[in-house]
C-alpha cells in the first residue's frame, strides 16, 4: 500500500538538518564505512547522466527519516514493494527548492524525473539496465542497507539523511555569483548584451534578459513592491499553470498578477501569437508581452500573426530584442546597473545551464 509523505514535513525536516549539519564541525554521523564511501561515489560523481542518482538519493533518505514505513528503493506509488510512494513529486516539491536555495549542488534539476530513464522504474531494480551500472549499484546497496539497517535498529535514517547531507555540502555550489562593475556606458552594455544573445542557451538567455529589462523598469519606477518570476524554458506549456515564462506580480504572494510575457527564442509563428492570446484571456489580462528573439519565420507568417493581433480580444505587444535593449536607453545608468545584477540572478533562480551563467559573468565582469 502506498504510504503519504508529508511535503511540509519533509522540507521543514531537510532545511532544519541541513543547517544543523553545515553548522557543526561534525563529519562522521554513520559508523559504517562503507555506506560513508558509497554516499561519496554517489554524490560526487561527475559522470554524464548520473545527476538522477543523487536527486533519488536524497529523496529517498529524506522519505525515509519522515516516514520509516516508506521503502527506500520504491520510487513510484504503484510499486509492490511495502512502502511506496511517489519519489519524483517530493523531489520536484521539495528537494529541488531547498537545493536552488543552497547552492544546486546536485545539479539544478527543475525536474528531476523529466526524461529520466530511472524513474520509469516502480523501484529501484539491479536487472534494469542503465549507463553506469557500477554507481547505480551502488546507489542501490545504500538504500537497501538503509532499508535493513533501520529496520533492525542499526542505523537511525535521521543520521543517514545527516551524513548524506554532510557529503552534498562538500560539493562545489554551482550558483554563479557576479561581480558587476560600477558603471558602463548604455554602448558598451549594448553591444555585451547581443554578443551574449547570439547563443541560443534554449531560450533561458532572452528570457533572463528580459525579465531583467521589466526589473530594472520596476526598480527605476521605485516599485519595490513588484515580484518577478521566470519560468524556467524546459517547463512545458501544457504542464505549466504560469501566466507566462515571465510574471510580474504585485507582491511575492503572487495574487495580484501585473503583467506576463511569453519568451521566443525560436522564429515565431501566428500559433505561438494564438497561444500567448489565450494564454492572456486565461488570466484575464488586457495586455499581453510577446518577446521575439528571432522574429517570425517568415514574411507571410509575420502578416498572418499580425491580422490575429489586430482581431484578438486583448492586446499583443510584440517586442524584439532590439526594443528590449533599446529601452534601457530610459533607466538611467541606476537602472542599467540593477538590470546587470538581476539578470545573473534571474539567471541562478531558472537553474539555468552552467554555459549561460559563466558566459553572462564572464562579460560582465569584461566591462
Amino acid at each position: 500500500m502506498s504510504k503519504e509523505i508529508d511535503h511540509s514535513e519533509a522540507e521543514d525536516l531537510l532545511r532544519e538538518t541541513w543547517r544543523e549539519v553545515t553548522d557543526s564541525d561534525e563529519s562522521s554521523y554513520v559508523d559504517d564505512y562503507i555506506i560513508r564511501q558509497g554516499l561519496r561515489e554517489v554524490l560526487h560523481a561527475e559522470i554524464y547522466g548520473t545527476r538522477t542518482f543523487k536527486y533519488i538519493l536524497v529523496t529517498n533518505v529524506l522519505a525515509k527519516t519522515v516516514n520509516p514505513d516508506i521503502h527506500a528503493l520504491a520510487l513510484q506509488d504503484q510499486s509492490e514493494l511495502p512502502g511506496s510512494f511517489n519519489s519524483g513529486g517530493l523531489a520536484t516539491d521539495v528537494v529541488t527548492d531547498w537545493e536552488k536555495d543552497n547552492g544546486e549542488r546536485l545539479g539544478g534539476s527543475n525536474e528531476p524525473r523529466t526524461n529520466s530513464v530511472y524513474y520509469r522504474q516502480s523501484e529501484l531494480n539491479t536487472d534494469y539496465e542503465v549507463r553506469n551500472d557500477d554507481l547505480y549499484q551502488t546507489l542501490i546497496r545504500l538504500l537497501e542497507e538503509l532499508e535493513e539497517q533501520s529496520s533492525e535498529g542499526e542505523i537511525e535514517p535521521i543520521d543517514m539523511l545527516r551524513q548524506t547531507l554532510y557529503v552534498v555540502s562538500q560539493l562545489e555550489p554551482t550558483t554563479v555569483s557576479y561581480a558587476n562593475p560600477p558603471d558602463v556606458s548604455y554602448v558598451e552594455l549594448k553591444e555585451a548584451v547581443e554578443q551574449y544573445l547570439e547563443r541560443s542557451g534554449t531560450g533561458e538567455r532572452l528570457a533572463a534578459v528580459a525579465a531583467g529589462v521589466l526589473d530594472a523598469q520596476y526598480f527605476v519606477a521605485d516599485r519595490s513592491d513588484v515580484f518577478i518570476k521566470v519560468d524556467h524554458v524546459n517547463v512545458a506549456d501544457e504542464n505549466s499553470s504560469a501566466a507566462g515564462d515571465i510574471e510580474v506580480f504585485e507582491d511575492e504572494d503572487e495574487e495580484v498578477l501585473l503583467q506576463a510575457a511569453e519568451v521566443k527564442d525560436k522564429p515565431a509563428t501566428k500559433a505561438d501569437i494564438q497561444h500567448s492570446i489565450s494564454t492572456g484571456r486565461t488570466h484575464k489580462l488586457d495586455e499581453y508581452l510577446f518577446i521575439t528573439g528571432r522574429g517570425f519565420q517568415s514574411h507571410t507568417e509575420e502578416e498572418r500573426a499580425i491580422d490575429t493581433i489586430e482581431d484578438a480580444e486583448i492586446e499583443v505587444v510584440v517586442i524584439t530584442t532590439d526594443d528590449l535593449l533599446s529601452s534601457l536607453k530610459f533607466q538611467g545608468r541606476a537602472g542599467r546597473t540593477r538590470f546587470r545584477e538581476s539578470v545573473g540572478e534571474f539567471l541562478n533562480d531558472m537553474r539555468a545551464q552552467e554555459e549561460s551563467k559563466s558566459d553572462w559573468k564572464e562579460i560582465i565582469e569584461s566591462l
